[in-house]
C-alpha cells in the first residue's frame, strides 16, 4: 500500500503536518495533522509501496513496543487514511 498523492511533511508551529504537493495539491486540498507515530507511518507510506507488517516492524524497533500494540497503531492510522481516500492498495 502507499499514499494516493505525493505529500511533504513539515513542522508548523511545533506540530507536524502533511500537505499534498504539485498537481496533487489540487486533488487533495487540505492537510493531515500528524503525531509522532503518525509521522513515522505517513513517511513510510509516502516513500512508496510498503506493507502493514513493515510499518509495524518499524514502530516496534523505534518505540520498543510489542507487535499487538504496533499493529493497533498501524490499523487505526491507516484506517483513517483509507476513510479519507488517501491510500492505494
Amino acid at each position: 500500500m502507499k499514499l494516493k498523492y505525493k505529500f511533504v511533511v513539515k513542522s508548523v508551529a511545533g506540530k507536524s503536518v502533511a500537505v499534498a504537493i504539485g498537481d496533487d495539491n489540487a486533488k487533495f486540498n487540505g492537510m493531515v495533522k500528524l503525531n509522532e507515530t503518525g509521522e513515522v507511518i505517513f513517511n513510510m507510506l509516502n516513500g512508496g509501496d510498503t506493507t502493514a507488517d513493515d510499518i509495524s516492524a518499524a514502530l516496534m524497533a523505534k518505540y520498543s513496543i510489542d507487535k499487538a500494540t504496533a499493529d493497533e497503531a498501524v490499523d487505526g492510522f491507516v484506517g483513517s487514511l483509507r476513510a479519507g481516500g488517501l491510500i492505494e492498495e
